[in-house]
């Protein structure tokens, strides 16, 4: 159905009479090309018509009064945060007869003020509080159409679905979690339509941004106190994997491999700080938590964090000793003592010179940036440095910088004294510099550091000296530095984002690290170690590959690298009955790859020189091994070393 647009943010009051007529058109699925039509407006009508949405809608939907209380509990920190938000828009639009109100991530309205007449008139369409103002269920609305596009949007008048809301106009701007940056709710301004204001817009837009903020301030109070309560139980379980949820469910704070938990348990943890674990959410009923804790998530983990002021957290413990692999499938102890970097799975010729590199630069003591996609093995190549250099048996602490907010980075890396701010511990903490005295601090997404963070980071740099915040004391450090990113820091340095001193000070010697796809030689050899390892770990022997199977996961390119490698084939073994894993168990993705990849060309069948077509066999097995040597020559049933002189053979006869 062709339907002419227009992209204006803003509403026009003279386009009301030609966006009626369109939008009589629109139901009846008649085309128009008037224009006049916003792209917002018209897109939020065509998913009004997908949802079934009925333009004759009187009002919307209404909830019940235990349930409006049960939503303004469980939305506590976001009403809190916008009252005096609210009651400042409120005495700017006094005298403008408008409804200021609050809804929750569902466009349920949990908090309204406006003058006594704009509320009596906006109850006959339920635009009062418990009324749910969700595209799905009312059509068209700012509210609605503001979670919909997840962006600010003003609507007026008869850019409104339903017939019943044409006399009214709204401006909203959705209000996200400053820490995951999901939706938490929509402040809103609505009035009959003469009441509309262009400015309107911008208001709701700044009072949004007030109380994210907000919502920061209170979180970074909280994130302290609970802290606080629980910084000795990451000492106490340094050996396993701890993270810390604050009252929403959100992750503040983890030590230990979330990989190895993954590994040894199947937990589904997100990587990321903010990211949030259903079940955790204590603004949630009790029965709503169980309801929703996924089955990896064992309650004798938990510990819940409390201080005299209340519930601040959760504690997730989760061993990783316990679950050791048998001795018939344990990497030999002397091995990997012998050499640091043992545990780098493969042989192509890209990672044997990353491992060479690395090992030249591993005693020189200088500081090293790794470079390298996500999932590369950016943190194996930094420990194994940090074996090989001149001070192994001094600590190795690792801080992920993009995974925590500004005062969390902080306050981890120079650490605090007593009463630094509200919630710190008693006695103060030593930061990630100190607790690295004498080894190794691995700083992980260096390229994700907030610009005005990195002065005080260049300055331990130079001067080897830690000023605890909120303390006078300098405290001297003897620190390796170890950085990674996968950005690229001399376009940031650029575009302003990174400093051009402290990446000179980091990059006194860098190391590329390959990514998978170019070392194709290597997945057969990851794969049979992920083989071993996992038999260990669910108790039964390695399995095997069908051909098909194994094909695929040689071919695919691994844009996740080894992480997206090892979470597949994970998942493939633990979903396989019996000793073998066939290809059903690929993922979609994979599978589809493998049907459009082009085949391999077939061996000739005009007859030659034995010469040519054994050089021609040697070529086609190599290629279908994607360069790996050993399973190139159990395909043409010879020995390694035989391929190996007959490769250096052709080699020389080319030169010729």
């Amino acid at each position: 159905m062709p339907f002419s647009q227009c992209g204006s943010l803003v509403p026009r009051i003279g386009d009301e009479n030609v966006v009626a007529t369109a939008w009589e058109r629109f139901l009846q699925d008649r085309p128009w090309s008037g224009g006049g039509v916003r792209d917002v407006v018209l897109d939020s009508w065509q998913r009004c018509r997908s949802e079934a949405v009925d333009p004759a809608l009187r009002s919307a939907p209404g909830a019940a009064a235990e349930r409006i209380r049960q939503l303004q509990w469980q939305n506590r920190d976001l009403c809190a945060a916008a009252r005096p938000v609210l009651d400042g828009l409120r005495d700017i639009l006094r005298e403008c007869g408008t409804l200021i109100m609050l809804c929750d991530h569902s466009g349920t309205i949990i908090d309204l003020n406006g003058e006594t007449r704009a509320r009596s008139v906006g109850e006959d369409i339920n635009l009062a509080t418990g009324g749910c103002w969700s595209e799905a269920v009312i059509g068209t609305n700012a509210i609605g159409t503001a979670i919909a596009t997840a962006a600010p949007v003003q609507i007026y008048a008869s850019e409104h679905f339903c017939m019943d809301v044409k006399r009214w106009t709204c401006a909203a701007a959705p209000i996200l979690d400053p820490l995951a940056r999901t939706l938490l709710g929509v402040v809103d301004v609505s009035g009959v339509k003469e009441t509309f204001h262009g400015h309107t817009l911008a208001l709701v837009m700044a009072a949004a941004k007030q109380i994210e903020g907000e919502l920061a301030r209170h979180d970074g109070l909280l994130h302290g106190r609970l802290l606080a309560r629980a910084i000795d139980d990451f000492s106490r379980y340094a050996s396993d994997c701890v993270v810390l949820f604050d009252h929403r469910g959100r992750v503040v704070k983890t030590t230990g491999s979330v990989q190895s938990a993954r590994e040894q348990h199947g937990v589904r943890l997100p990587f990321e700080i903010g990211g949030q674990v259903p079940g955790l959410n204590l603004a949630q009923p009790e029965l709503d938590r169980r309801q929703q804790r996924p089955d990896w998530l064992r309650p004798e983990w938990q510990r819940l964090i409390r201080d005299e002021d209340g519930e601040l957290g959760t504690l997730l413990v989760i061993p990783l000793g316990g679950a050791r692999r048998p001795a018939a499938h344990a990497p030999t102890a002397p091995a990997a003592a012998a050499d640091p970097f043992a545990e780098i799975i493969g042989s192509s010729e890209s990672l044997r010179m990353a491992k060479s590199r690395a090992r030249r630069i591993a005693p020189l003591d200088l500081p090293v940036l790794l470079l390298g996609e996500t999932g590369a093995g950016k943190e194996l190549f930094a420990r194994a440095v940090h074996r090989s250099g001149s001070r192994p048996d001094g600590p190795f602490v690792a801080v992920n910088c993009g995974a925590l907010t500004r005062e969390l980075l902080a306050s981890e890396l120079f650490g605090y004294t007593e009463g630094a701010f509200t919630g710190a511990r008693k006695g103060g903490l030593p930061g990630k510099f100190e607790q690295a005295d004498g080894g190794t601090l691995f700083l992980d997404e260096i390229g994700e550091m907030p610009l005005d963070m990195q002065p005080h980071l260049l300055r331990v740099l130079q001067d080897g000296i830690v000023v605890r915040l909120g303390d006078t004391r300098e405290r001297k450090v003897a620190v390796r530095i170890v950085a990674a990113t996968n950005r690229d820091l001399l376009a940031e340095v650029e575009a302003g984002r990174f400093r051009e001193d402290l990446f000179h000070r980091l990059c006194v010697v860098s190391l590329k690290l390959p990514a998978l796809r170019e070392r194709p030689g290597d997945i057969e050899a990851v794969i049979e170690h992920l083989n071993e390892r996992l038999a260990g770990k669910y108790g039964c022997p390695p399995k095997q590959l069908s051909p098909t199977a194994r094909e695929a996961l040689l071919r695919y390119r691994w844009p996740g690298n080894i992480r997206e490698l090892q979470n597949v084939f994970e998942a493939m073994f633990a979903l396989s009955e019996g000793e073998s894993i066939d290809d059903s168990l690929l993922p979609p993705h994979i599978a589809a790859d493998l049907l459009t990849t082009p085949p391999t060309a077939a061996l000739p069948a005009v007859p030659g020189r034995l010469e040519d077509l054994e050089q021609e066999a040697i070529q086609l097995a190599i290629r279908r091994a994607n360069g790996n040597v050993s399973r190139a020559a159990r395909a043409l049933g010879i020995a390694r070393s035989t391929l190996y002189v007959k490769l250096a053979a052709i080699k020389d006869g080319a030169a010729r």
